[in-house]
């Protein structure tokens, strides 16, 4: 520019008055090089922060532009020419405003700037103010982006925020997740819920059922740390925090080959990764918890973020709380009697004592566009105190019953990706991860003269340490090459011990190391994508080698109709398990501690003096679907089956009670088929949206030592059917969801003195009886504001109902051993009901 001027006072005998050193870094790009004096000042005024102002027919200064232009435009779809809502625009890497809910925006910006345009799943794009008209609003479209984990083929899957890849995954940004039925806040867990094939039976927002398998089938991972316990409140919230979480991609079938250990869906969860952008502040609070993160740039290289939620559940109780215990704790000591119930006639007193809490940190570094090295920890905690004091049945005395359990779920992880010419690109990655529980059951007898307190103490713990090392290699365009080593040690133990028989003590301790090799040819173009890998792995806790060969393709037949297919083994030498301790006893243990994770190839000592030995669960599966897109429509059908070998019966109290008398075993094996069809009808009208998905599954269970006939699964939901539509009205958005399932399948019981446990099980079969249907409704209601137009700070308020008609839902079958006058011990069953009619309410501040 300073040239410009220069050339300008020495050929056309102008002065010019400046400050050199303020426009040395400005450069102006001139299609002609013979330009009058009016074009000279038109140009610096559209492309610099300065005006040449006239001071005299030869005389010119050069001063500060603080002139502003009003521009507006309409942001859509390239392809689809939908509006994108919500959609941000960035100037000087600072979000300064959002598209509204038809894709609308109007600025006051400088004639020189620039502005970038961000829409999740989309290129950004950026546009120079000069280059819009500032009569008329501007069409602007943004063009979906090419992932490096699939091509995308519906941005769009359900709503905002949802979209549905070339490899069948799904991914989902909370951040741009439009409200959902029943959620004041983006669930991270329970927003997969509303994808067909993804259900709770046990209506437990954090435990995924996917596809017939059951949540601890699950491989999660959080910044690639392996999760043992995905929720808060005993699965009643996620435990992940979703306003610091970037993206998690879920997969129902044909898993690629990096993902093992697990024989269902695998759910993926990134963190946020904007952390060297701009000082991000933000908080909220609702119902059941508070929460407050903090991204904090300290280059333009390196950021960090720090976060935390806790429970307000301990400093004050309100409905939402109180109709989460009664869901979790009822039919046992712990649960809180409705108001127009009497409290417990043998209870005396009570002190409940409950919270959950979890932190995470994380810390970004770039040091160049080649790498990127992550840390990441995150820390999860449940705490319960439960204190009563009970009369003893049958006498006058008094006893307190102590119930204090804690589970932590802690972990950090090292992730470092680097790129090489020619796309090559190299991923390290070291994770470690916690999982504790601890369990003290003590009853302590009011009495002066007596010393008979008792206690239990039940622990379960796993230390899982892992480490990766994955090469990407592009053949050529098309193909493309993905090879990796993993390492895992895993150490599981679980221990009961009992005060009053301490020679009695049940132990299951083993561990073991898992060496993987894996590698997965790919074949994309527009319309095919081709992925097949295999997976090999030597055990040694079970000195056995597995081979897992996996299969995925589609092909887009058409530009609206695409086909897909998929087939896999899979292996889980990590399970959980239910034992049923919660049953027995004139005070029983709560059935919170009942869940522990076992190592295939474990045994036990004092139970019996029997070994037990936990096999490796084994599972093949295939897929076959298609995808039908038109004009805002979306049809998705997909069907598979599962076939499960070696699933025992450590987790079934009926295949114990069923079990023969003669036979002594203490575990045994059977297997199981999974077969179903998923179907997903969406339709999008502006700013309303409504889609409908269904699911048809069968699970039959095969043990036959004791049942020579298939019977239901415990989780055998025939029909799913969900409901849902949202609509966006300025800044308010609206969503209702209607749920519908056949019942679940239970065994009734029946008296027998004759029989060893005093009860025999349904002569007509195991499962052969189904509770009534279930249904709720749903409804939500949100409203976002921004505190200061100037400023990128915005606030929500939302409100939910959870069972809006306050449905009674039996959802699930327990266990308890009682004793008749004659002092005969047997197990008899109750129903658990769902959770009831429950609000929540939600205000949220970001900075």
């Amino acid at each position: 520019m300073v040239s410009i001027l220069e050339t300008f006072e020495d050929q056309l005998k102008f002065n010019f008055s400046y400050d050199v050193k303020a426009i040395e870094d400005i450069a102006l790009k001139l299609k002609n090089i013979h330009l009058s004096i009016t074009n000279l000042q038109n140009i610096i005024a559209l492309q610099t922060p300065y005006l040449l102002q006239k001071v005299s027919e030869t005389d010119y200064i050069l001063v500060k532009n603080t002139e502003k232009v009003t521009i507006c435009g309409v942001l859509i779809d390239a392809i689809s020419k939908f509006e994108l809502p919500q959609a941000d625009i960035i100037q000087n890497k600072k979000t300064i405003d959002l598209t509204d809910n038809m894709g609308n925006f109007e600025l006051q910006v400088h004639p020189w700037d620039s502005i970038s345009i961000g829409y999740f799943g989309y290129q950004n794009r950026t546009i120079k103010v000069s280059e819009l008209t500032t009569t008329s609003c501007d069409t602007i479209s943004l063009r979906p982006e090419i992932q490096s984990l699939g091509q995308v083929l519906v941005k769009e899957y359900l709503t905002g925020g949802i979209q549905k890849n070339q490899d069948a995954s799904v991914n989902i940004s909370t951040k741009k997740l439009r409200v959902l039925p029943g959620l004041v806040e983006p669930d991270v867990l329970q927003s997969l819920q509303l994808l067909p094939g993804i259900s709770s039976p046990t209506e437990d927002p954090a435990g995924l059922y996917i596809r017939g398998g059951t949540p601890g089938q699950n491989l999660v991972l959080w910044d690639g740390i392996k999760m043992y316990q995905s929720g808060h409140f005993f699965n009643q919230i996620s435990s992940f925090n979703p306003f610091i979480t970037e993206n998690v991609q879920v997969y129902r079938g044909g898993t690629s080959v990096r993902y093992g250990d697990r024989i269902s869906g695998v759910v993926v969860i990134e963190s946020d990764n904007d952390l060297t952008e701009k000082l991000q502040v933000g908080g909220g609070l609702n119902f059941t918890h508070g929460d407050v993160y903090l991204k904090l740039p300290l280059s333009d290289k390196l950021g960090i973020m720090l976060a935390g939620r806790r429970s307000t559940t301990d400093i004050y109780q309100n409905i939402t709380y109180n109709n989460l215990v009664r869901k979790v704790f009822q039919n046992t000591r712990a649960n809180i009697p409705d108001a127009n119930e009497d409290p417990t006639p043998l209870e005396t007193s009570r002190e409940d004592d409950f919270s959950f809490s979890d932190s995470n940190f994380k810390m970004l570094w770039k040091p160049n566009e080649y790498n990127t090295i992550k840390l990441s920890a995150i820390f999860a905690e449940n705490r319960l105190d439960n204190n009563k004091n009970l009369q003893i049945p049958g006498t006058t005395a008094q006893t307190n019953i102590k119930d204090i359990l804690k589970i932590r779920n802690s972990g950090f992880s090292f992730n470092w990706d680097k790129k090489y010419r020619n796309d090559i690109s190299q991923n390290i990655n070291f994770y470690f991860s916690s999982y504790d529980q601890r369990y003290n059951f003590i009853n302590s007898p009011l009495v002066s003269d007596t010393d008979n307190e008792q206690s239990l103490a039940i622990n379960n713990e796993v230390n899982d340490i892992g480490g990766e090392y994955a090469l990407h290699l592009p053949i050529a365009k098309k193909h493309s090459l993905n090879v990796g080593y993993q390492f895992t040690y895993n150490r599981t133990e679980y221990e009961l011990f009992e005060s009053s028989f301490p020679e009695d003590v049940v132990a299951l301790k083993g561990n073991g190391t898992n060496h993987t090799l894996y590698s997965e040819y790919k074949y994309k173009t527009p319309r095919t994508f081709i992925n097949i890998g295999l997976r090999g792995s030597q055990l040694s806790n079970v000195n056995a080698f597995f081979i897992e060969p996996r299969m995925f393709s589609s092909y887009q037949l058409s530009d609206n109709f695409t086909l897909n297919t998929s087939a896999e083994l899979k292996n889980q030498q990590l399970n959980n398990y239910l034992t049923y301790n919660s049953t027995g006893g004139i005070f029983p243990t709560l059935p919170v501690s009942d869940n522990v994770w076992i190592l295939s190839s474990n045994s036990t000592e004092g139970l019996d003096n029997e070994d037990i030995f936990v096999r490796v669960v084994k599972s093949m599966q295939f897929t076959l679907g298609g995808l039908y897109t038109y004009k805002g429509w979306n049809f998705d059908i997909e069907g598979y089956y599962k076939k499960i070998n070696d699933v025992s019966s450590l987790s079934d109290i009926i295949l114990d009670l069923a079990q023969p008398d003669i036979d002594d075993s203490t575990v045994f094996y059977g297997e199981e088929e999974r077969i179903g069809v998923d179907i997903l009808l969406k339709k999008r009208i502006r700013n309303y949206r409504f889609w409908t998905g269904y699911s048809y599954s069968k699970t039959i269970s095969s043990f036959p030592l004791v049942q020579d006939s298939y019977f239901p699964g415990n989780f055998d939901q025939r029909h799913v059917f969900n409901f849902s539509q949202t609509l966006t009205v300025n800044n308010f958005e609206f969503a209702m969801g209607w749920n519908y399932a056949t019942g679940r399948p239970f065994t009734k019981l029946f008296r027998d003195d004759n029989d060893f446990d005093g009860t025999i099980t349904d002569p007509t079969g195991i499962n052969s009886s189904r509770y009534k249907d279930y249904h709720r409704l749903d409804i939500s209601a949100l409203y976002r504001f921004k505190l200061d137009r100037d400023k990128d700070w915005k606030g929500m308020v939302g409100v939910s109902i959870r069972n809006l008609y306050n449905r009674k839902n039996v959802i699930s079958q327990g266990y308890r051993e009682n004793v008749d006058e004659n002092f005969n011990f047997f197990i008899e069953s109750f129903d658990n009901e769902s959770l009831r009619f429950t609000p929540d309410l939600v205000l949220r501040f970001n900075f």
